[in-house]
């Protein structure tokens, strides 16, 4: 049973670390709530087509047919050349880090790597329990990951991506997403 009170401060220490870094932070109850943010949150980037990681395809297959059934053009995840600006794109998270704002991506595929590195847009989707408050609670799916038959690529999250050159002059969104978010749903 999910204490409602430690999941309410690990996700405003979550805000409080990820927004200021222009990351929309949500959360919702179950599918049908999560369709409809994603929908709002699509039309506001422009994005009325989105690739989807085959994770979350995998495991939260009636959240992906909603955002079909509500006109959003739904393909799966496709090698980098397919994928590379893309407008949007949805990935699962494994875990999600309150005192970093940070969301642990972990892709068995290039192509699945491809939607959270190379589209313009995206969107994260962390199932709410699955929110850590520290970094040392992560260490043991980080070792999970790293042993697991086949391999994975494990990569954690904070924001848009950022550069910045030699006189500091800061640049959003050239190495990947320029635009982030991350949707906790409890149902999921």
């Amino acid at each position: 049973m999910v204490d409602e009170a430690v999941v309410g401060v690990r996700l405003a220490e979550f805000r409080l670390r990820a927004e200021p870094l222009g990351v929309a932070v949500s959360r919702v109850g179950g599918t049908a709530m999560a369709v409809a943010t994603l929908v709002e949150w699509l039309a506001g980037v422009g994005g009325g087509a989105v690739i989807v990681a085959e994770e979350l395809a995998k495991r939260a297959p009636e959240l992906v047919a909603g955002l079909g059934g509500a006109g959003v053009s739904v393909r799966g995840a496709a090698p980098p050349r397919e994928t590379r600006d893309a407008p949007a794109g949805i990935s699962l998270a494994q875990l999600a880090v309150a005192e970093t704002g940070s969301m642990l991506l972990s892709e068995p595929s290039l192509a699945d790597r491809s939607v959270g590195m190379l589209v313009l847009a995206q969107v994260i989707v962390c199932p709410t329990a699955a929110l850590v408050a520290t970094l040392d609670e992560a260490v043991p799916l980080l070792r999970e990951i790293a042993l697991g038959p086949g391999g994975s690529f494990a990569t954690f999250v904070t924001g848009p991506s950022r550069t910045a050159d030699i006189e500091r002059v800061l640049t959003v969104g050239v190495q990947g997403p320029g635009v982030v978010m991350t949707l906790f749903v409890d149902e999921l």
